[in-house]
């Protein structure tokens, strides 16, 4: 298989998520297991203030990187006709929510840094490491490619993030703490659902969690809802003369 480190999705010829099937994904997922709660363990003394100066580097880090992912993958895009991106580009995804609460954290005061504490160790967290197990990114992308790595590192740092801020007693981690991550969760639904209705997008997989189907699969099918199974089977049948069924 050709392709260069930069190379965009739709340019890599005969990858169909190889690197998510064969061993790469367990590479990540051996090395994350390892690496972060060794991370986490040197520095776990560290003090309030070199955590805060830490979370500060790390927040400009990670925009700068989403801002690159953003300007490079909209370059394919444009260059190849299909222009900006806006139902997939824009930084609304639910693990997006971490490139907004870092800095919070980091920079901010009060209840909105606690607000954003709580998203971190909670909702953050719980994305992190299901994209640690299953990095959705080799999906898309080889492991040695832009598009990979920029999903392997931003997911890294959300895990390595939540778990530091606990381990350093950055936050002192309480039940009501579970109510407050609803917070940053809730503001971020408030603007991806009305989007996602007006433009059919799929921010934060709302639309996919509701039923409305998520994935291409083929020119030559339809996807009917509303109707009961055994009447939706003999209409495909008379109608259509389908090769396969899927219920």
């Amino acid at each position: 298989m050709d392709y260069g480190f930069f190379d965009y999705k739709y340019n890599i010829a005969g990858y169909a998520g190889q690197d998510f099937d064969n061993g790469m994904r367990y590479v990540y997922m051996v090395f994350c297991l390892v690496m972060i709660p060794l991370l986490v363990f040197l520095f776990r003394k560290a003090d309030r203030k070199r955590v805060t100066y830490t979370l500060r580097a790390l927040s400009i880090f990670m925009i700068v990187l989403d801002v690159t992912k953003i300007v490079w993958e909209s370059y394919w895009d444009i260059t190849t006709g299909q222009g900006f991106n806006f139902g997939g580009l824009l930084p609304l995804d639910t693990c997006s929510i971490f490139l907004f609460v870092l800095p919070v954290t980091a920079f901010g005061k009060g209840k909105l840094q606690e607000y954003s504490l709580a998203w971190l160790v909670t909702f953050g967290f719980v994305g992190g490491f299901a994209n640690v197990l299953f990095i959705q990114g080799l999906k898309w992308y080889p492991f040695w490619t832009f598009g990979a790595m920029y999903s392997m590192i931003y997911h890294f740092v959300m895990v390595f993030t939540a778990l530091w801020i606990v381990a350093t007693l950055y936050l002192k981690v309480k039940p009501k703490h579970i109510l407050y991550a609803l917070v940053p969760h809730g503001i971020f639904s408030l603007i991806a659902i009305p989007l996602n209705y007006v433009f059919g997008w799929d921010y934060m997989l709302y639309r996919r969690a509701g039923g409305v189907p998520g994935f291409d699969v083929g020119r030559c099918t339809d996807v009917r809802t509303d109707a009961p199974k055994a009447e939706a089977a003999l209409l495909l049948l008379r109608a259509m003369a389908p090769e396969a069924v899927a219920m």
